[in-house]
């Protein structure tokens, strides 16, 4: 550029070729970046994985078009006039002497390249603790305990509608397909219920027999409709006394079976089974004790919950049929579809849905923030590892001269690479420092997302420092590995 405005370029000329060429790379990204933002948003609107409401109608449209491509205009224009602005501004005398034969790089160019690289080190450093920290949560939590097995267990909903009209008969159609699925070969057991693990909730106002409560202070607990089957089905473990049985009729005595938390509020010294239960201007036994169920969702601990017989409650519509089977869920599905029609040729059998796509629908939405998260951060990764190739790529280049000098003078090619690489290690080492800084502002704005760790997580932090240390060592080291492969001659007749 200097011999550019030497033999005559105005200053005008300078910066429009460097805007043109700012603007004309960042269009090429920008083009590219869309081609990969059509792939990507169409594989994720079509994945049944993902929970996210009205994910499966997000589309990139002109809007979307128009902004990428306005955003990238702007980024080529802002990047691109600073740099005019200097070319324009230099004095040539001073670029020339930068640039004569067998000087090294100028101080100015190499503080800004050194700046450039340290700047996308920090950025890739917050994105990826970032991504470090939401990655070990979600493991955490996919290691929770459910309280139930969602392994080789499948799920029907049966909607009969307005069809059956009293509760007798509406009981005996729920009992008939039971029995009908039980009798096919492979399945080990079925259930039903009013409400899956994972979905839709409601509470009642419960007391426990004997105890005064004070205004505002009467427990409430989740209320589940289920049969004798249920929760063997679910293998939702039993902490004591009994399971429902076909004995528990609507004319015995109204039974109901509590989790422990509800089991800890309302009978804190213990006793639980056979405590009664007034709800609904009845008494209810206590005839046994579950473990806790996420029903919630898989970050909250169970709160207090009650099952009760669907034979001693009619309060329920719809059921959702449990199936689990030695079988796949897929290899079963027909089968299933079959009984359910013979038993009931106007009986709308809608798509099974395994337990464990319950569970994954129930953490798609921290799935997809972890996906997002971490696709910027192994995008900052790679930019880091280019920034860092290139400006020590072209260090290299830029010290040819010297590194030939040095190696005629008795410098060996060991001592070439570990000072290259003392200066790769100190880029990033500078980078990582700030980017600590940020990643602490940034990991407590992520601490609501967080489960199971705290937002200033040592063993995240380091990951991250590790991780960005060898990506910069790896980028820093084929730089300085071809510095020792010179040609001492022409190097040393170049100087």
């Amino acid at each position: 550029m200097a011999i550019r405005s030497a033999i005559g370029a105005t200053r005008l000329r300078l910066a429009r070729q460097m805007l043109t060429e700012a603007v004309l790379l960042s269009a090429a990204g920008a083009a590219l970046g869309v081609l990969v933002a059509l792939v990507i948003t169409k594989g994720v609107a079509a994945t049944p994985a993902l929970s996210i409401p009205m994910l499966h109608a997000v589309r990139i449209d002109a809007s979307a078009l128009w902004f990428a491509m306005t955003v990238a205009l702007l980024t080529g224009v802002l990047f691109g006039i600073v740099p005019a602005f200097q070319v324009s501004g230099r004095d040539d005398h001073d670029a020339l002497k930068d640039s004569t034969r067998g000087a090294s790089e100028g101080a100015r160019g190499k503080w800004i390249r050194s700046v450039l690289t340290i700047s996308e080190i920090a950025v890739a450093c917050v994105l990826v603790v970032g991504a470090g920290l939401l990655l070990r949560s979600f493991l955490l939590l996919l290691d929770v305990d459910l309280g139930f097995q969602p392994d080789r267990a499948a799920a029907w909903r049966i909607e009969t509608g307005q069809r059956l009209k009293t509760f007798p008969e509406r009981l005996a159609y729920h009992q008939r397909l039971v029995r009908e699925i039980e009798r096919l070969p492979g399945v080990d057991s079925v259930g039903l219920t009013d409400t899956l693990p994972l979905s839709r909730n409601r509470t009642w106002s419960v007391r426990a027999k004997g105890v005064v409560y004070g205004r505002g202070q009467l427990p409430l607990a989740f209320p589940r409709m289920v049969d004798a089957g249920y929760l063997t089905t679910m293998k939702i473990p039993l902490v004591a006394g009994r399971h429902f049985t076909n004995h528990d009729t609507g004319d015995a005595q109204k039974v109901l079976i509590v989790n422990e938390t509800m089991a800890k509020k309302m009978w804190p010294n213990g006793n639980v089974v056979g405590q009664f239960v007034l709800m609904n201007n009845s008494d209810w036994q206590v005839v046994g004790v579950v473990k806790n169920v996420r029903h919630g969702s898989l970050e909250q601990e169970g709160e207090s919950e009650m099952y009760m017989p669907i034979t001693q409650q009619p309060d329920w519509g719809s059921l959702d049929l449990v199936v689990r089977s030695r079988m796949t869920p897929a290899s079963l599905a027909p089968e299933v579809r079959a009984a359910l029609r013979r038993t009931d040729p106007a009986l709308p059998v809608s798509d099974f849905q395994t337990l464990g796509e319950l569970v994954q629908r129930a953490v798609s939405p921290r799935r997809f923030v972890l996906q997002v998260l971490g696709a910027f951060a192994v995008a900052a990764l790679i930019l880091a590892s280019l920034g860092i190739y290139a400006v020590v790529s072209y260090s290299v280049g830029q010290r040819m001269q010297e590194f030939g000098i040095r190696m005629a003078l008795g410098a060996s090619g060991a001592d070439v690479v570990r000072r290259v690489m003392m200066k790769t290690l100190a880029l990033t080492a500078t980078g990582i420092v700030i980017g600590l800084c940020g990643s602490l502002a940034v990991s407590k704005a992520l601490s609501a997302l967080l489960y199971g760790i705290e937002s200033t997580d040592v063993v995240t932090f380091a990951a991250m420092a590790t991780v960005l240390t060898g990506v910069a060592l790896v980028a820093g080291y084929v730089p300085a590995r071809r510095a020792t492969r010179i040609d001492l001659a022409s190097v040393l007749r170049g100087a």
